[in-house]
Formats: C-alpha cells, sequence, structure tokens
C-alpha cells in the first residue's frame, strides 16, 4: 500500500487553496463568490482528512478492543498515513514484547500453581477480610467445607477453634507467625506472612507428626539404651560388693553372674558399633552366592539353637532362584538375626526360612509359630531398643539392636523389609532384594 504523508498533504492543500485564491483575485471575482469558493474548497479538504485520520483511528480503536478481550497475538495493519502508520508499527512493537512477557509470566504463574499444588502442607492465601483467594489441594482435603468457586470466609471453611484463634490474633500483629498446633492426634506446625501491597495475608500448615516421632524415638533410644546399660551393670556393682564384703567365701555364683553380664555388655557395645559402621556405609561390594551351600551354613550354625527349644528348622528354595548378587557375610547376618529373634518369642513348632524367584526381586521370607506381636507394635519394629513385650525375661533377650541391624543391611541392598503378624500364630519377615541375576525357569 502506498503511503501518503500526512504533512505533504497538508502543504499541498494549503498550496491549493492559496492558487485558487490567487486565480479568483486576479479575475476580479467579487468577493462573496470568492469567500463561498474559499469555504467550499476548505470544507472540502478537511472531509477528506478527517475521513482517511478517522478511518486510521477506527481500526486501531478496534484492535484496541480485541486486545483488551483477551486476543493478544493480533496487530494493528498498515495505515494510510505515514506517520500514523510508523505509530501503528511502535505500538505493534510494543504489543510483541507484551506479549512474551505475558507469556513468560502465564509460564512462571503455572509452574508456580503447580508447585504449590504439590506441596503436601496445607497452603492458603486470604484477604484482608478473612476471605479465601487461594488454597491448594492438600487444603481442600483437610477442609473438605472449601469450594473454590465461592468466596468464602476461612471461619467458615475451617471448623477448628483453635487454629481459627490463632489466625486472629495474628491479623493484629504484623510479625510473622509460627506457632505449634495440636489439632486432634496430628502435630502441625502454622506459618503465616502478610503482604501489605497485595494486601494478602499467607498461611501454611506443616504436619510434623514425623519430626515428633522422631523426637520420641531419640528420646526412647537414650532412655532404653540408658536401661540397657543400668541393668548389666547395676547387678556387676551390687556383686562385686557382696564379694568384698565375704571374700573368703566361694563366690563362684557371683563370679559367673558378673561373667553374663560383662558378656551382655560387650555383645551391647559390639551391636551398637556395628549399627554405626552400617549407618556410615553408602554402599556395599556384592559378590554372586550359591543359595543353598549358603543357607545350609545357616543352618549349620542356628540349629544346636534351635534343637535346644526343641523346635524344628525349615529351609525351602525355590529352585528357580539358585544365585543371589549380595554381601554374604553381612547377608548372613540377616537371616542369624532373625531367627534368634523368633527363638525367643517361640516355644513350639516350626521356624521357616523361604525363598521365592519374583520377576525382578529375590523375596526371602523367616516365619514362626511363636506368640506374635500386637498390630500397635509393628510400625515400631525395627527401632533400636524398641520391646515390643515389656515383660519379656531379659535373661533370653538380645541387645535390642537385631532388627535394626537387619534392617539397615536389607537398605545397604536397595531391598525392603516388613513385618506381620497375628497374636497366636506367628511372626513373618518379608525381604525383598533386587535380583541383578538371571532367573532359572525349569
Amino acid at each position: 500500500m502506498d503511503k501518503k504523508s500526512l504533512t505533504r498533504s497538508l502543504i499541498l492543500s494549503h498550496g491549493l487553496m492559496l492558487l485558487i485564491l490567487t486565480v479568483l483575485v486576479f479575475l476580479h471575482t467579487p468577493i462573496w463568490i470568492l469567500l463561498a469558493i474559499m469555504v467550499l474548497v476548505t470544507g472540502i479538504i478537511i472531509w477528506r482528512i478527517s475521513h482517511s485520520l478517522h478511518k486510521q483511528y477506527e481500526l486501531i480503536s478496534k484492535v484496541a478492543i480485541q486486545i483488551a478481550q483477551g486476543d493478544h497475538s493480533i496487530r494493528i495493519p498498515d495505515l494510510e498515513s505515514d506517520e500514523i502508520n510508523v505509530v501503528g508499527k511502535d505500538l505493534n512493537k510494543m504489543l510483541i514484547k507484551l506479549d512474551k512477557t505475558i507469556h513468560h509470566l502465564a509460564v512462571h504463574r503455572e509452574e508456580l500453581r503447580l508447585v504449590l499444588s504439590s506441596i503436601e502442607d496445607v497452603l492458603w492465601s486470604q484477604n484482608l477480610d478473612g476471605k479465601l483467594e487461594w488454597a491448594n489441594s492438600a487444603f481442600k482435603e483437610l477442609f473438605t467445607a472449601y469450594d473454590p468457586h465461592q468466596k468464602q470466609f476461612y471461619w467458615d471453611v475451617i471448623r477448628e477453634p483453635l487454629l481459627i484463634e490463632q489466625i486472629k490474633d495474628s491479623a493484629h500483629s504484623s510479625d510473622k507467625l509460627m506457632r505449634e498446633l495440636q489439632l486432634g492426634e496430628h502435630s502441625f506446625l502454622l506459618s503465616g506472612t502478610h503482604n501489605v501491597h497485595a494486601r494478602r495475608r499467607v498461611f501454611i500448615l506443616q504436619n510434623i507428626d514425623d519430626i515428633r516421632a522422631a523426637e520420641q524415638m531419640k528420646k526412647d533410644f537414650v532412655v532404653n539404651l540408658a536401661h540397657e546399660l543400668r541393668t548389666p551393670l547395676t547387678a556387676i556393682k551390687g556383686f562385686t560388693e557382696v564379694m568384698q564384703e565375704k571374700p573368703r567365701q566361694d563366690n563362684s555364683r557371683y563370679l559367673k553372674i558378673i561373667h553374663n553380664h560383662s558378656n551382655r555388655l560387650i555383645h551391647l557395645i559390639a551391636d551398637l558399633e556395628q549399627l554405626i559402621r552400617l549407618e556410615r556405609i553408602a554402599d556395599i561390594e556384592t559378590t554372586e552366592i550359591e543359595l543353598r551351600a549358603f543357607f545350609e551354613n545357616i543352618k549349620l550354625i542356628i540349629s544346636p539353637f534351635v534343637e535346644e527349644k526343641g523346635l524344628q528348622l525349615l529351609v525351602e528354595l525355590d529352585p528357580c532362584l539358585p544365585h543371589l548378587a549380595c554381601d554374604p557375610f553381612k547377608f548372613e547376618q540377616v537371616f542369624i538375626n532373625l531367627v534368634q529373634n523368633s527363638l525367643r518369642y517361640t516355644d513350639k513348632g516350626v521356624i521357616t526360612i523361604r525363598s521365592t524367584a519374583l520377576n525382578k526381586e529375590a523375596l526371602f521370607e523367616v516365619s514362626d509359630t511363636g506368640k506374635g506381636i500386637e498390630a500397635k507394635h509393628l510400625p515400631r519394629i525395627f527401632e533400636r531398643f524398641y520391646v515390643a513385650d515389656p515383660a519379656r525375661n531379659k535373661s533370653n533377650s538380645g541387645t535390642g539392636l537385631g532388627l535394626a541391624i537387619v534392617k539397615h543391611i536389607v537398605l545397604l541392598h536397595h531391598g525392603k523389609i516388613s513385618v506381620s503378624s497375628e497374636l497366636g500364630k506367628g511372626t513373618t519377615f518379608q525381604i525383598r532384594i533386587p535380583n541383578l541375576l538371571p532367573i532359572v525357569t525349569w
């Protein structure tokens, strides 16, 4: 399209008017005719320029309306006037940059939305009047009365009086909110902050049950360790004092008791050292073992203790799983510890070690016909010194670290261990180890 210069059009229009005026004066045209002709010519020139400008203005206005309605891809077309067309091109450049900025912000907003939605902690924002502006999926799961399509006040959605009170109290303070709450059976950490410019308040409610459980485990560990050390040390000290009071008597009985408690302390310290070493190991070196020979050796080690209690030890191996890649010495300790654990709680029946070839895993089970474990104890059975049966006979118990050692060895093999039990019907430990060796098919 050929562009017309508005400046040139104005100059030509003025030149034309001067030329017409000169001709009319030269012809001695009456003044009223001269004025009429000049008014007519001026009107025609003004109409043409005004019509051209109005048409270009309508094009720009139409584009502006479409952009305001959300169509950011539209651009101002070429315009007739050179000067206005330059303005249109500059506006198009601005629209391109604006479109890129909006797209960039939209991408970041979507990423932020996905991140906030994926956060497991409860997160929401509300305005200064208390109306909820936004909440993540965790908030919706915890407070089912929330409807994102309605403008709701937080006190209509949150039904916990203690939480409502903390939110209400934080409105009168500019400091960041940080409070620990107990809602039902769960512990939460409530954090809140003010956004003065956006006139919003943002809150996050974090479930800290795992942190509290870890703290309790740490406390239990210290208490149990102190108890495990105190019992033999107290016995050693007491019988030593008795022998000092009666040095000439036969103290062989006391010496035997001291000897047993000393051995218990030595085993306890050895197990602690082993557990600490296992926790420091990041990876292990594995070698291929033949499982039948491996379990025959374990049976040879354990059989005397099993027979002493009048029990039977069965080893049932899957022929499709003849070999396994593992650390043989650490893996051997897994089964020795598990069988010893079964011996403590089984008075009659059978202890069975079983292997099964799965798709990409090797499954091992150690089961017994003992008295079983209550369901409430199962989640904590692998904790250090955790006692599922507080009334157990200490003389028949181990150091309380055997199952913790088993769990760490299994984890070092990138495996998983689980336990199932029923009171009066026995306990089964299941170990799943990734199997890198081919499965034999018969």
